[in-house]
């Protein structure tokens, strides 16, 4: 029987990864990193190969249409490459909800991709909103590990010193816990309005991402997505006009807002 007094992992026994590489990409502003991952683990055919259990996650289970349920979690999904390096994905339902579940998990992630997947890097997925306004084009901002990594990824023109705010949650916990592990990490932003979903910022990242990686990636299913949030977004405008505006971009607006 599996206790669950601690955070546990349950993974595949005898996996053989290629120095994978971590994304991990967790519900947060605009849900920017779950798009990405959901996005590449779709794409890719992903095979999940590891499930996190946590008492710090919310207390509820998901009602299945079979009238089954699951526990809230967190899952990895591996994206063998030949000749390359492999690719795990971390996405899962919900953060931990205390400041003491946080430390925990992301601690045991981190330890989990270093001691049994044998990792080398680390990538947090994150939302983060510089005005307050709507975004046309959204930038990518980025904090890492080490200065030799920031120096690497500004030459995609990831932003480094521009986000001055704080980290909350897993996007940046496990960067700190990848630090004390020797392990380097960046943790990339996409410019995010206030939306639940902001798959803009989402496909921002994805493309930087990617490009990186060496990976070729259709955004058809984010670009649909795209086209939905901004007819939304004319209607919501529709429905404000003559009792309240959005924020142009560049005026002020709402204050920034955290990242995770």
């Amino acid at each position: 029987m599996m206790s669950m007094e601690k955070t546990i992992i349950k993974y595949k026994k005898g996996l053989k990864l290629n120095d994978p590489v971590l994304i991990v990409g967790l519900p947060g502003i605009g849900n920017v990193g779950k798009l990405v991952a959901e996005h590449l683990i779709r794409e890719f055919k992903a095979e999940r190969i590891a499930t996190v259990y946590s008492p710090h996650f919310p207390h509820e289970v998901f009602m299945m249409k079979n009238g089954c349920l699951r526990l809230v979690s967190n899952r990895f999904y591996l994206i063998k490459r030949k000749g390359k390096q492999d690719i795990v994905v971390l996405t899962g339902d919900a953060q931990a909800i205390s400041p003491e579940g946080q430390y925990e998990v992301s601690h045991k992630i981190v330890k989990f991709f270093k001691e049994k997947l044998n990792g080398s890097f680390i990538y947090t997925i994150g939302g983060y909103n510089v005005s307050g306004s709507v975004v046309a084009s959204p930038k990518v901002f980025g904090n890492a590990t080490s200065k030799k990594t920031i120096a690497d990824f500004a030459k995609d023109d990831v932003l480094f010193g521009k986000a001055h705010t704080v980290i909350i949650g897993a996007a940046g916990l496990m960067l700190a816990f990848a630090k004390m592990e020797k392990i380097e990490g960046v943790c990339l932003m996409g410019e995010s309005t206030f939306f639940d979903m902001d798959p803009a910022a989402a496909k921002a990242v994805l493309q930087m991402l990617t490009k990186r990686l060496g990976m070729k990636i259709d955004t058809t299913h984010m670009d649909a997505m795209i086209k939905k949030t901004a007819k939304t977004l004319k209607e919501l405008e529709k429905q404000l006009s003559g009792t309240a505006q959005i924020p142009a971009p560049g005026s002020e607006g709402l204050k920034p807002s955290y990242i995770r």
